[in-house]
């Protein structure tokens, strides 16, 4: 029996300098996840900076889908290492056809004002509320909240967190917000009978503070437009302790039920 866990998604085998292959694959009968393919890019990418610089934002397109059950490999390049920011483009490939670039931006930290306008919502603590399910991610467990728009397909409101051993490693703790940043749906609030949230198209992700994963975060997304066939919602996610620590968006296809 296969015990895999997020650490065998993010460890990556490097081919060249640059080059990077994810071999981890698993039967799916769903295109490849998002999150995942996301999450192994800023590690590539991350993996050519300084170990003083750390991600603070990343904007992906969705290509093509993925084969879960297929290697995928990463190409990054060097756009750019300034005084104390990088910038590093990433293209996925699979069977030689880009399924997802993204681009992302290294910062060397720096010490000064510590503001936030948005507060932790209303919400018992995790360890109050009961055991949900989050299918598709491995080493990730969740806990549910009453949702803000009701009984909905999907929870757009949910605490989760990493059960993998990640340490207090800040990009692998990166990642593992990355990898879980694109479940569920902000969408979810506009599903109906005939129309529904389908593939995404792109996402970004903003990191604002360091945060471990191994501890609970509260997603909270809020759906904000449909129009033209494509969906857009925006996102936060807190530590446990009120901190905003990350800020996602992300569109989406929004189209008739077949």
């Amino acid at each position: 029996m296969r015990h895999d866990t997020l650490l065998d998604i993010l460890n990556l085998e490097r081919v060249e300098l640059d080059l990077f292959r994810g071999n981890f694959v698993c039967p799916d009968p769903l295109a490849l996840y998002g999150g995942q393919v996301a999450a192994q890019a800023l590690r590539a990418a991350g993996l050519t900076v300084e170990q003083d610089r750390l991600p603070h934002s990343l904007h992906g397109y969705f290509l093509r889908p993925g084969d879960a059950s297929l290697p995928t490999v990463f190409q990054v390049f060097r756009d750019r290492d300034g005084r104390s920011f990088s910038a590093r483009r990433v293209v996925a490939l699979q069977r030689g056809k880009v399924i997802f670039n993204m681009s992302a931006s290294f910062h060397a930290e720096e010490k000064g004002i510590d503001e936030q306008i948005p507060a932790l919502p209303e919400v018992p603590a995790p360890d109050d509320c009961p055991v949900s399910r989050m299918p598709r991610l491995f080493s990730f467990e969740s806990r549910q909240v009453e949702q803000p728009y009701g009984d909905t397909e999907w929870p757009t409101r949910f605490w989760a967190r990493c059960t993998a051993p990640l340490g207090t490693d800040p990009l692998l703790n990166a990642c593992a917000l990355t990898y879980v940043s694109d479940i569920s749906s902000g969408l979810a609030p506009f599903n109906s009978p005939t129309d529904h949230s389908g593939s995404s198209l792109d996402h970004a992700v903003w990191f604002h503070r360091d945060a471990l994963l191994t501890d609970w975060v509260l997603i909270d997304m809020v759906p904000r437009s449909i129009a033209g066939g494509r969906g857009w919602y925006h996102g936060a996610l807190f530590d446990r302790d009120g901190a905003l620590v990350a800020s996602l968006t992300q569109e989406a296809l929004f189209r008739r039920r077949r």
